[in-house]
């Protein structure tokens, strides 16, 4: 009788683009302040009920109601609105490949963006 040998099989592969690991759950997203602490950024996958809300939310801003009608009319804070509009458009720069330089697979935290760094 021969004994098996177990071989363990990669299944949590890394992935390999910044839309797919954020989209995984397999890294997070951060924004660098002028002081060096990280403010955590969300990535709203498509389909998800986030997502949906937010795309509903720039609609409406984009027939040209104003964040402060948006927010009265759904209950929420104009910073809420606000947010919403932001993380959905993160998301789409993400999708489109703006940030995949800043990736590397594998990792775990990226820093997608530093207060000031584009300023000189």
């Amino acid at each position: 009788m021969t004994a098996k040998t177990a071989t363990k099989k990669s299944d949590t592969a890394a992935p390999k683009t910044l839309k797919d690991a954020a989209a995984a759950g397999a890294v997070r997203l951060f924004r660098q302040r002028k002081n060096g602490t990280l403010r955590s950024l969300p990535y709203l996958a498509p389909g998800s009920d986030e997502r949906t809300q937010a795309e509903a939310v720039a609609a409406r801003r984009d027939n040209g109601e104003t964040v402060g009608s948006i927010a009265e009319d759904l209950n929420l804070s104009v910073a809420t609105v606000r947010r919403m509009i932001t993380n959905l458009l993160l998301a789409q720069q993400i999708e489109k490949g703006d940030y995949a330089d800043r990736y590397t697979p594998g990792e775990k935290k990226v820093v997608l963006s530093i207060v000031g760094e584009d300023a000189a």
